[in-house]
């Protein structure tokens, strides 16, 4: 009894650790394979990084650098959005600028440059997504890799925003894990080369790449994500039919 008691309090303990050891986005990238849907949101966005200048956003410098600023909106999300009966469903948090440079959240050895969140009306988070831009095939071919020598043999489901798109699920007991790669031509994209010492701004060359999009969501709040959250990266995570 007495080393039941000892284990049960050394748990206890670990968790208790990892909670209050928790860095807020920006300080340090989030480690999916640690994240536990039991962190509460202000931990991740504390009031020190709310905006004074915009409303509803957050500006975060990246390990405290000034020079590395990304913002993330928070906007309320809905059931019904368009009918007269909506229903306000939860908060979405998105960045929504970003550079290849930036960590903000990591799986194994692979990183991250976007992060996006999606809460309950009371604060719990019910789904993290984020981005990793800018991969050759074999970069993005290596994420699933990792995924499946974690998780094991996944199921495959078409992509509701593009049939060609294959979404890859684990399904979890304290989570669904779901992993998409898309390809980005970059046909829609205006680059922009500024040389400061030559005084001139060009047309960037194209660079087709892929771009690959994690997503972890609590099962005891599926109803609310599938299907539910219809814009930004969020796009990716929903299956044909759903």
């Amino acid at each position: 009894m007495k080393t039941k008691i000892t284990a049960g309090l050394l748990l206890l303990l670990t968790f208790s650790l990892y909670f209050a050891q928790q860095k807020a986005i920006g300080e340090a990238p989030l480690d999916l394979e640690k994240f536990s849907f039991k962190t509460d949101i202000s931990s991740l966005l504390p009031e020190k990084y709310k905006s004074k200048d915009y409303a509803n956003t957050y500006e975060i410098n990246i390990e405290g650098d000034r020079e590395r600023s990304v913002m993330l909106t928070k906007e309320e999300t809905f059931l019904n959005n368009y009918s007269p009966d909506k229903k306000r469903i939860g908060f979405k948090y998105s960045q929504i600028n970003w550079s290849n440079i930036d960590k903000m959240a990591v799986f194994k050895n692979t990183y991250f440059q976007k992060i996006n969140i999606a809460t309950t009306n009371d604060g719990k988070i019910k789904a993290i997504g984020v981005v990793a831009d800018e991969l050759t095939k074999s970069d993005s071919q290596n994420i699933l890799k990792l995924l499946t020598a974690k998780f094991g043999t996944s199921q495959k489901k078409k992509s509701s925003w593009n049939q060609k798109l294959t979404i890859y699920e684990w399904a979890k007991l304290d989570r669904i894990i779901r992993f998409v790669t898309a390809y980005n031509d970059e046909s829609t994209t205006l680059k922009i080369v500024v040389d400061k010492d030559k005084n001139t701004i060009e047309n960037g060359a194209k660079e087709p790449h892929f771009v690959s999009y994690l997503f972890l969501i609590d099962p005891a709040s599926k109803a609310e994500v599938f299907g539910k959250l219809n814009s930004g990266d969020f796009v990716y995570l929903n299956e044909e039919g759903k």
